[in-house]
């Protein structure tokens, strides 16, 4: 089998579908809060300050923060190598863009959809939901733009760009589902690299059994 990548804007039900997704197909979701485990294991405590914060100038040349992306980089990889994911967030379009059995998905929605849908799920006043959503989006762009340096509006990094403003999130998820599907059995065009075959320390592959191994 293979992996599937979800980056999703908050409040355009990325997460949900995400679940759903992996739940339909028999795959693992994996989110934050799962790479966030393997990654305290290895002393990266600094994991969520790091990507929940727009960095200034200076931090944005700092070691401490170069190593943890770095590190997330290699968990990510280690976690794809099993197969069989649904990862949601962190950037894995960026890298796993070029391999056979990978499906990447971008999940959005109009603003206003998603300031409503924040209301409703945290009883957010308007404005208070409106400023979440508006920093969640400076900060994500900005991890994605200075640590991991990709652009969410180039189209090419995605397979699916899905609206749940005009397709709902049950759509969704029965329209990635079946292009994975389709992709499991008719690999990428022109891609050689496989999940299968990323080469991965050892100890940090047992790790991430580890981690499997409890849920």
């Amino acid at each position: 089998m293979g992996v599937i990548t979800i980056s999703r804007e908050m409040g355009s039900s990325g997460a949900y579908i995400g679940k759903e997704v992996a739940k339909k197909l028999g795959l693992v979701y994996v989110d934050k809060l799962f790479i966030g485990r393997i990654m305290r294991e290895y002393g990266f405590s600094q994991f969520d300050e790091v990507y929940d914060n727009k960095p200034n100038f200076w931090e944005s040349f700092d070691a401490q923060r170069a190593n943890t992306v770095d590190f997330l980089f290699q968990t990510m990889r280690a976690i794809a190598q099993r197969d069989d994911v649904v990862i949601v967030g962190r950037g894995g379009f960026g890298i796993f863009h070029d391999y056979a059995d990978v499906l990447n998905v971008r999940v959005k929605a109009p603003f206003g959809l998603r300031v409503q849908r924040q209301m409703k799920e945290h009883g957010m006043s308007k404005e208070d939901a409106e400023l979440h959503v508006t920093v969640n989006d400076k900060v994500r762009k900005s991890f994605l733009e200075h640590d991991l340096h990709l652009d969410l509006n180039d189209a090419q990094d995605f397979d699916l760009v899905l609206d749940t403003g005009v397709v709902t999130p049950r759509q969704a998820v029965d329209w990635i589902s079946s292009s994975y599907t389709t992709l499991m059995g008719n690999p990428r065009y022109g891609a050689t690299y496989k999940v299968s075959e990323i080469e991965i320390d050892q100890i940090l592959q047992r790790q991430v059994k580890t981690t499997f191994d409890s849920l």
